[in-house]
């Protein structure tokens, strides 16, 4: 009987040890037993590799402005987007791979002109091309698209490439006046939600791969629909939320929080909104499966370059952060995290600003 109770003794000492052991670690480490459905399902196929100092989302309009300049004004950025994307120039989008051979040499720089080519195909589709054509490229990075167009279409009167980024712009400038283009192509710098710009001034408004930086996007497709013309055409492309089945909300987000994305909207979303300001007809045409294999080439650009030994002296640590993400990103848009496509519309003929 004695050795009974002295083993009900040691078990009862036992479990308040145990029960006292749950006790603190529940006080001081809650996280630990949160269960884990009501944490953000951050893994390591979507986790940022930037500086939260300055691609953070920040929800104040001067500060995201300077977030992106960060992310593409140095000349250090400029070396890398050229080496990467444009094979050597700075036609720095993401490309329409149609027919084109990913194993050639300079095929990135091909399949960028070709999707700028195809954006025009549609401008001249919606609106008279004909005459003293006049259009503005809103965001327009380098200046590469309006060099391309205006060489290529000698009834292109006048392109004026809006941008924000002061060091890009001097490259437009310079590569306008080097090709004697410099009475046809205007840069003003200045962000596309307040376009220093006049009403009705444009045939049609066009932008490649930067409204994804938009403060706001409806008040980006206002400022379009303002500065064209009625019965003028909009066309632009960039990447939008996905909604891929399994994708959280969390993971949405966490892109859209350390990439400058201020306004994350789906393909629908953008549509309606281009409605909301007064655009007609609007359309969105798909070409995710495109910017899958962009993303590839980048890489494949990327571990090159590393490969090689890095001649064109890019910031190691940069191409380092791009390989991880860009690998991301590829898994991404497989999982349904992006999409990428164009949105064109008209604006009325009888519309008022």
């Amino acid at each position: 009987l004695l050795c009974v109770q002295c083993y009900r003794h040691n078990i009862e000492m036992i479990l308040q040890t145990y029960v006292s052991t749950i006790i603190l670690l529940l006080l001081h480490t809650p996280s630990l037993f949160i269960h884990a459905s009501s944490t953000p399902k951050m893994t390591a196929t979507n986790a940022a590799q930037v500086d939260p100092a300055i691609y953070a989302k920040s929800g104040d309009i001067s500060k995201h402005l300077e977030g992106v300049k960060k992310q593409y004004d140095t000349q250090n950025k400029i070396e890398f987007y050229k080496q990467v994307m444009g094979d050597g120039t700075a036609n720095i989008h993401f490309g329409k791979w149609d027919n084109v051979d990913l194993d050639q040499e300079g095929a990135y720089g091909k399949a960028s002109e070709q999707m700028t080519d195809y954006m025009f195909e549609l401008v001249s589709g919606l609106c008279d091309c004909e005459g003293d054509f006049k259009y503005v490229d809103l965001g327009s990075g380098t200046g590469a698209a309006a060099l391309r167009l205006v060489k290529m279409h000698p009834h292109i009167k006048h392109a004026t490439c809006l941008n924000l980024c002061d060091e890009q712009n001097a490259l437009a400038t310079k590569e306008a006046a080097e090709a004697g283009l410099e009475s046809r192509i205007e840069v003003v710098t200045g962000t596309y939600e307040d376009a220093p710009l006049e009403d009705n001034k444009y045939d049609a408004c066009f932008s490649q791969d930067a409204f994804v930086h938009a403060f706001e996007k409806k008040q980006a497709f206002k400022e379009a629909f303002r500065v064209t013309k009625p019965g003028g055409a909009f066309v632009w492309c960039d990447l939008m939320c996905g909604s891929g089945e399994g994708v959280s909300d969390e993971e949405l987000q966490t892109f859209a929080a350390t990439n400058m994305v201020n306004d994350w909207l789906s393909p629908e979303e953008n549509v309606a909104a281009c409605q909301a300001v007064g655009w007609e007809d609007v359309k969105f045409v798909d070409l995710t499966a495109d910017i899958r294999i962009s993303f590839q080439l980048m890489l494949k650009k990327v571990e090159k370059i590393l490969a090689d030994g890095n001649p064109a002296g890019i910031d190691e640590k940069l191409l380092a952060s791009y390989k991880t993400n860009l690998g991301n990103r590829i898994t991404q848009v497989d999982r349904g995290v992006f999409k990428w496509g164009v949105v064109h519309a008209k604006k009325p003929t009888a519309a008022a600003n």
